[in-house]
């Protein structure tokens, strides 16, 4: 089925990609929010504790956003159970990266 079905699992994987790649590889640069100043940048500044999360979720709503779009023009929407192990691969590579967190 063309259409929503579509836009929706390309959503549903634009946001996993946009996350996965926003932790894993820096891609796209990542908004950080500087507590103790209360402003918002691209490049950490030495000595100021920022919040990263913020950031994730602005790529998370733009990959989600551009997945929407791109679905739309699918023929017919995937399987989702393809959807799933892209899911459980992005899963395992981020707890890959984490590893060390995970060892303490």
């Amino acid at each position: 089925m063309r259409g929503p079905q579509a836009a929706w699992w390309g959503a549903s994987l634009g946001a996993m990609l946009a996350y996965v790649g926003a932790v894993l590889l820096s891609f796209p640069p990542t908004l950080l929010f500087f507590l103790r100043q209360g402003n918002w940048g691209f490049v950490p500044l030495s000595g100021e504790p920022a919040i990263r999360w913020y950031g994730w979720l602005i790529d998370i709503a733009l990959g989600a956003l551009a997945g929407f779009v791109v679905g739309r023009f699918l023929p017919r929407r995937p399987p989702w159970a393809l959807l799933w192990w892209i899911a459980a691969a992005s899963w395992l590579a981020l707890a890959w990266h984490e590893r060390q967190w995970f060892l303490r």
